[in-house]
């Protein structure tokens, strides 16, 4: 096994998590870094959207990104919020539920029930605080412990794969309710916020299933779920690999070889 100051190194668990599953897209690594990662891009040179660039990563379609209070220009308002650059503008609480005339025309993704909703959904969140300088993400085959601190390891999983990849996180914990979790909020925090640590309320064990935001939908695959996994997490399910069912019953989590 290859191994650095912290253990495991990423690569090594990139990979082994990515193949244990049979996974397509890429892990990704979400690192805070001093620096700029040479080569990296910003989040907003590529998109807006900060999860759309992160699964663009994931196709490969981009090598390295990285976002921060000197590098966050193109990013939407909410990502900035949601990765702890900006607060929350008072009408993003009515865009996100019914609209209101005085924000964006009365544009509304009604995805709560009433602003208040919002609030009191983004209070339960907590404070999300800033990355330490930089927030970064690249592919675990790329990522050197020179880079920065690795805070979580994500992955894009189908049915059955996200299916293996949890029962693999069961084998070792017996924590069986609050060690994953699926929590309300826009994609960029079920990729990054959360499973990085970025917000206080957010368990430092728990695995992140994710998105539940349907206005990633037009570039998110129908069969496709997150899976973010904070590192320490993400160290033990790779070593608990050779003594579980996804080494010990191959032929049950994949049948047909499939």
């Amino acid at each position: 096994m290859a191994v650095d100051e912290m253990g495991l190194s990423v690569p090594f668990m990139g990979e082994a998590l990515r193949k244990g599953a049979h996974l397509g897209p890429k892990a990704l690594c979400v690192f805070e870094s001093k620096e700029v990662p040479e080569g990296s891009k910003p989040f907003g040179m590529v998109d807006r959207c900060v999860a759309k660039v992160v699964f663009m990563c994931a196709k490969g379609e981009v090598s390295s990104l990285h976002i921060g209070p000197e590098a966050r220009s193109g990013v939407c308002p909410g990502g900035q919020t949601w990765i702890g650059l900006t607060e929350m503008a008072e009408g993003l609480r009515y865009f996100i539920s019914t609209g209101t005339p005085d924000f964006r025309h009365g544009e509304a993704e009604f995805l709560k029930r009433d602003p208040d909703m919002v609030t009191r959904s983004k209070n339960t969140v907590g404070l999300i605080r800033p990355p330490d300088r930089y927030l970064c993400v690249m592919p675990c085959d790329d990522f050197q412990g020179s880079l920065g601190v690795p805070r979580a390891i994500l992955l894009f999983a189908e049915a059955e794969q996200l299916r293996n990849l949890l029962a693999l996180h069961h084998f070792g914990t017996p924590d069986i309710f609050t060690s994953t979790s699926a929590p309300w909020g826009p994609s960029c925090a079920s990729f990054l916020s959360y499973p990085a640590g970025l917000s206080a309320n957010c368990p430092a064990h728990t695995l992140i299933i994710g998105p539940v935001d349907p206005t990633g939908n037009n570039w998110m695959p129908p069969s496709m779920m997150s899976l973010g996994i904070p590192i320490q997490q993400a160290e033990r399910m790779v070593k608990d690999m050779p003594a579980s069912f996804l080494t010990k019953r191959t032929h049950i989590a994949f049948p047909d070889g499939r």
